[in-house]
């Protein structure tokens, strides 16, 4: 009971953005909405997370191990099940694309918020700088490996490229940069911009990730992307759990990657699955369903994990 109402603020803004999409906000409104979430607020959000901390207090070379491996380990598991059930490699290469890609700006940072406190935050930021970038390369990486059975120099540099045009990755090299070198120490006025914009963001993001949800025929959707949730939601934060009992790590920083791990789908997911040439509609179907599962799931990781704030 105590997990779910450590997540029910999230549920309730998600549930309050999906009424104002179906009655009064237009989806064009959320999509001007969206691109200032994703050019401003949110860059802002991680560029003072990120700058902010002190890495040297919350780094720690188990969890960046732990991270990794759970990488490159569990897109073998779709992998395996893809090729056993026979699907197509458009399918099998968004399942691999969405087990390790998760939520971790738009839901995760309300909920390590309110689950773990500030020094989850803090946690969570060291986690977005040493990780946000290697799991956006790793992620796309698996996918097109299974496209197209093979890695190209080309399909490499094409990835990095694209990944220095993302705001949020030139944000969070910014904040890495920023608190490598000791000039994280902003002037007043800096902090209180950059806290402005970046309040903006975490729950009209929620509102925004609530519009967009299609419930429409949720009762078909649910044996469709069962597996794939499964995966997303129970696996890979259990495969994280597993590792740390071998490289164990503060339980405070263990329990927040775990917490990482178990969030739903990520939404960019559609957008590379439309991109790369992947079933996207299976893509769109998975996020939705994770997200609206994830409301059963992450209070029972919240409880397993006993946080106290």
């Amino acid at each position: 009971m105590e997990g779910f109402l450590v997540i029910l603020p999230v549920v309730i803004v998600i549930a309050a953005g999906w009424v104002l999409g179906r009655r009064m906000v237009t989806p064009e409104a959320f999509s001007q909405i969206n691109r200032i979430l994703y050019w401003v607020a949110m860059p802002s959000l991680l560029l003072r997370l990120i700058g902010g901390a002190d890495m040297s207090a919350v780094a720690d070379w188990n969890m960046l191990a732990v991270v990794y491996l759970s990488f490159f380990i569990a897109p073998l598991v779709p992998w395996v099940l893809g090729r056993m059930a026979g699907e197509p490699p458009m399918r099998t290469a968004g399942s691999l694309l969405m087990v390790i890609r998760s939520n971790t700006v738009f839901i995760g940072i309300p909920v390590v918020s309110m689950a773990v406190g500030e020094r989850g935050l803090q946690v969570l930021s060291a986690y977005l700088a040493f990780t946000f970038a290697g799991y956006q390369v790793v992620s796309i990486l698996w996918a097109q490996l299974i496209l197209s059975g093979g890695l190209s120099w080309r399909a490499v540099r094409g990835t990095v490229s694209n990944l220095f045009r993302n705001p949020l990755v030139v944000a969070t090299f910014t904040g890495i940069f920023l608190a490598v070198s000791g000039f994280n120490d902003f002037p007043a006025w800096v902090e209180e911009t950059l806290k402005l914009l970046g309040n903006i963001g975490s729950g009209m993001a929620l509102l925004s990730l609530g519009a967009s949800l299609n419930l429409e025929g949720l009762a078909g959707m649910l044996p469709r992307t069962l597996r794939d949730v499964s995966l997303k939601l129970l696996f890979l934060p259990a495969l994280t759990w597993v590792l740390f009992r071998f490289l164990p790590a503060d339980p405070l920083v263990s329990g927040t990657v775990v917490l990482v791990a178990a969030m739903p789908v990520a939404v960019d997911c559609y957008i590379l699955s439309q991109v790369l040439g992947m079933d996207s509609d299976h893509t769109a179907e998975t996020i939705t369903a994770s997200t609206i599962l994830s409301g059963l799931t992450l209070p029972f990781w919240v409880s397993v994990l006993s946080f106290s704030s």
